[in-house]
């Protein structure tokens, strides 16, 4: 029987002439990194566990080209924290996964699993797609707006991404500082937890309750819920359905006042830090940009201090509204994507995932169902800032109590 780190070989063989998941795949360092970890009988969380690692995080003699011209041929010379700390826990990192150029829109490479013709979604494109394939058991992402959420959920996999600054950004690219998130992919809640605490450094126990009492659930539309695809909504108001009969009922409460305006909040932040963060780097060499970063670097540039210290001022207070709205919950339940999975020439629209990231909120997507295209669709959980165990242990009963969506064709 092959060991997992020679089934990702083989399975990365089998798969990336069409699926496109990894920028750097390193089969013959880690066959012989896992005959190490046997030889020295390492012991640790995710002990010759095979992981994949966007290619935004540094990881040390390897490319880390972060899905742009600009970076090409750049070799990290260390570890990004989680890295390290992944590298501590006996994982085997087999190689940097394609990420969405800058950890933004533009679409690289990458194909869903599912429908080789649609989006695996972006920016952590290749971890969700190389999860999803059964390339590696585990990935990590990260998240300033919806990269995390939204191709886990066009992928059928689980996606977490924990509180704002629950894991170390030291090594990774920014864009924005305020709302960059290291998050990450598993094909179970449990699992994305041991990745999570492996990330951190921390005891499996500090990110995992085995409480399985039903949690308290609340469920949330928002103004965009119209703009969701009729399969997505449908889908959503099944799972509630669900959950209810096994749970109790769920409740409906109206949303901190301002919650909607979120996005509009994000994007000046956003792109204001961005414009500033890379603006040494596209400097005389804006041919290496694409027209997409291009226009909202510009847009960024233009956004006055004035107006962005009063996004700034505004997510604050919108962080105290939500912190107190959502503690008496265990999660809120909601959509994590318009629909399916678009087609290659976009990543997908992230507007139900702007919200939690402009607070900073614990988020998760579990796979709950498929839709008119036979391509997954997720339910979104979040939880109180800070709160992500109780968060945990609430998608974990949540993803209990749907069934299961099967393994994609490729």
């Amino acid at each position: 029987m092959s060991s997992a780190v020679e089934a990702s070989v083989r399975r990365y063989g089998e798969t990336e002439p069409r699926l496109h998941a990894f920028a750097h795949f390193d089969a013959e360092n880690s066959l012989l990194l896992e005959a190490a970890l046997i030889a020295t009988a390492a012991t640790g969380a995710l002990v010759r566990m095979p992981v994949g690692v966007k290619d935004i995080f540094d990881t040390a003699g390897a490319p880390t080209e972060r899905g742009s011209a600009l970076y090409a041929g750049r070799i990290a010379e260390s570890d990004a924290d989680v890295v390290r700390n992944l590298r501590a826990a006996g994982a085997v990192i087999v190689g940097k996964t394609v990420t969405a150029e800058l950890a933004f829109y533009h679409p690289g490479p990458t194909r869903n699993p599912w429908n080789l013709s649609r989006t695996p979604g972006g920016s952590s494109m290749g971890s969700a797609a190389a999860v999803a394939a059964g390339v590696v058991p585990m990935a990590i992402g990260s998240q300033t707006n919806g990269s995390v959420i939204r191709p886990a959920a066009f992928c059928g996999v689980v996606g977490f991404k924990p509180s704002s600054g629950r894991l170390s950004r030291a090594g990774m690219f920014e864009f924005s500082r305020t709302l960059d998130s290291v998050g990450g992919f598993a094909r179970s809640v449990r699992e994305v937890a041991a990745l999570a605490g492996a990330m951190a450094g921390e005891e499996f126990s500090r990110w995992w309750s085995d409480d399985r009492a039903a949690p308290r659930l609340a469920a949330l539309r928002t103004s965009d819920w119209g703009k969701a695809d009729d399969a997505a909504r449908e889908r959503f108001q099944g799972d509630v359905d669900r959950l209810a009969v096994a749970g109790g009922p769920l409740e409906w409460p109206a949303p901190p006042i301002g919650l909607d305006d979120a996005p509009a909040v994000l994007r000046t932040i956003m792109l204001f830090e961005a414009a500033r963060a890379l603006a040494a780097d596209v400097r005389g060499r804006e041919d290496r940009v694409s027209d997409t970063a291009r226009r909202a670097l510009g847009e960024g540039a233009a956004i006055s201090e004035d107006t962005y210290g009063a996004a700034i001022r505004e997510r604050e207070r919108l962080i105290a509204a939500f912190a107190a709205w959502s503690a008496n919950y265990d999660a809120i339940l909601t959509l994590p994507a318009l629909g399916e999975a678009p087609t290659i020439e976009t990543t997908g629209d992230p507007r139900f995932c702007s919200r939690w990231s402009l607070i900073g909120a614990p988020a998760i997507v579990i796979p709950s169902g498929l839709g008119p295209n036979r391509l997954p669709l997720g339910l979104q959980l979040i939880g109180a800032p800070g709160d992500d165990r109780r968060l945990l242990a609430a998608a974990a009963w949540c993803e209990a109590t749907l069934p299961p969506i099967g393994r994609p064709p490729l």
